[in-house]
C-alpha cells in the first residue's frame, strides 16, 4: 500500500472519529438541557402550599373535685366557747371565755357475777348401833320358870325406845310369842341389859330412836 493511501485513511478515521464526538457532544448537552428543563417544569408544577387546619377546639376542663364532709374522728373533742357579744368601748366590763368543765369519767361498769353454790355439806348422820354381844343379853339361864313348867316356847317380836344417851327408855311386844311370860321377859331384859350407840342426824347430834329385834325362846334340852 502506497503511504499516501495510509495517510488518507489515517485522516478519514480521524474525521469519523471528530464527528463521533460531535454528535455525542450535541447528544449530551441535548438530553441534559431537557432533563433540566424538565426537572425545572416539574419543580415549579409540583411546588405546594402549607394550608393551616383548623384547629380542634381545647377539651373541656375537668370538674372541680367534690368536698366531701369529713366525720369528724370519734377521738378529737369538740369545745364549745361562749361567743363574746360586742360592747361599746366605754364599758368596764370585761368578758372572758370560759370552756366547759369536762364531765366526769364514768366509772367501770360493774358485773355482779353470783359465786358458785356452796357444796352440798356431807352427811353425819347415822343410824343406832349395838355395843357389845346381843346374843349375850338373853340366855337359857333366863328362861321363865313358868314358861318351862308349861313348856312354852316362841319367837318374841319387839321394838325399844332408844334415847339420846344411847340407853333403853321403853319396850313394846310387836310380835308375840303365844307365851305372855315369854314376851314380858323379852321386853324386861332388853331394857335392863341392851346398850347402844344413839343415832345421829345430818350435823352429827345425837337424837332418840328406836330398835327392833326378835327375841327366839326354845326349851333347853
Amino acid at each position: 500500500m502506497a503511504y499516501s493511501d495510509q495517510a488518507a485513511g489515517s485522516r478519514r478515521i480521524a474525521t469519523i472519529a471528530g464527528v463521533a464526538v460531535i454528535h455525542g457532544l450535541l447528544g449530551f448537552a441535548f438530553v441534559t438541557g431537557m432533563a433540566t428543563s424538565f426537572v425545572r417544569d416539574v419543580s415549579r408544577t409540583l411546588t405546594t402550599t402549607n394550608v393551616p387546619l383548623d384547629e380542634p377546639p381545647p377539651p373541656d376542663a375537668p370538674p372541680p373535685p367534690k368536698q366531701t364532709a369529713t366525720a369528724p374522728s370519734s377521738a378529737s373533742t369538740i369545745t364549745a366557747v361562749e361567743p363574746r357579744v360586742p360592747t361599746p368601748a366605754a364599758s368596764d366590763t370585761v368578758f372572758v371565755d370560759l370552756a366547759p368543765t369536762p364531765a366526769p369519767p364514768l366509772p367501770p361498769a360493774r358485773v355482779d357475777v353470783a359465786p358458785p353454790p356452796a357444796p352440798p355439806a356431807i352427811s353425819k348422820a347415822s343410824g343406832v348401833r349395838v355395843i357389845g354381844n346381843r346374843g349375850a343379853w338373853i340366855t337359857t339361864d333366863d328362861y321363865p320358870a313358868a314358861a318351862l313348867r308349861a313348856e312354852e316356847q316362841g319367837v318374841t317380836g319387839i321394838t325399844v325406845q332408844i334415847g339420846a344417851d344411847g340407853r333403853v327408855t321403853g319396850c313394846s311386844v310387836t310380835a308375840p310369842s303365844g307365851s305372855s311370860a315369854l314376851d314380858a321377859a323379852a321386853c324386861r331384859l332388853y331394857q335392863r341389859r341392851a346398850r347402844f350407840k344413839p343415832a345421829r342426824n345430818d350435823a352429827g347430834t345425837a337424837v332418840a330412836t328406836s330398835y327392833s329385834d326378835r327375841v327366839r325362846w326354845q326349851l333347853p334340852r
